[in-house]
């Protein structure tokens, strides 16, 4: 029996997960109450604890979607169980995840084989400059100047305003009335 290697179990299951007492908290702490029943309801039906559980983005965006007030009254969910880590997915969003890993995978792959004839010939470049005279390299110059030259100027970057900004508001004329007319 010690020779025995074990394998990995993946345990998959779909619950219904409801949220009625997040709605027993005050309105400004409700969603983040239904993302702490939620951990508590999966740690308890899987048998792991609260801090092995992982929350998909998707779970997280479907409990978020109507923001801190009003989380969903229930919401249906796929946990999956593997070596101790337990994952909540929304139904059919791991196959999402998994497809869109794979596309960025494969435009990596691209790019990379893009980007080595790229480096070969650069490297082929400096070999055949340095064969050249030295007399080459002035001329060389003077014909980059212009080619600077002929570049328009970067325009400058204003950052975009933040939520927090203000504006700042005119000054008003003064007085008690903050300078409107009183009759």
């Amino acid at each position: 029996m010690a020779d025995e290697k074990v394998v990995s179990k993946k345990l998959e299951r779909i619950y219904t997960v409801p949220f009625g007492k997040a709605y027993d908290y005050i309105r400004t702490r409700r969603t983040r109450r239904a993302v702490k029943l939620l951990r508590a309801f999966l740690s308890r039906h899987f048998k792991v604890n609260e801090e092995a559980v992982r929350i998909s983005a998707g779970v997280n965006d479907a409990l978020w979607r109507d923001g801190i007030q009003k989380p969903p009254r229930k919401l249906k969910v796929r946990g999956v169980l593997d070596e101790g880590k337990l994952t909540a997915w929304l139904i059919g969003e791991e196959e999402e995840h998994k497809k869109a890993s794979e596309a960025k995978k494969k435009l990596a792959e691209e790019r990379a084989k893009k980007s080595k004839p790229a480096e070969k010939k650069e490297e082929a470049k400096p070999a055949a400059s340095a064969a050249k005279p030295a007399a080459s390299a002035p001329s060389s110059a003077p014909a980059s100047k212009p080619a600077e030259a002929a570049k328009p100027a970067p325009k400058p970057v204003q950052p975009e305003p933040r939520a927090g900004d203000v504006k700042p508001t005119p000054k008003s004329s003064g007085g008690v009335s903050g300078g409107r007319k009183q009759i």
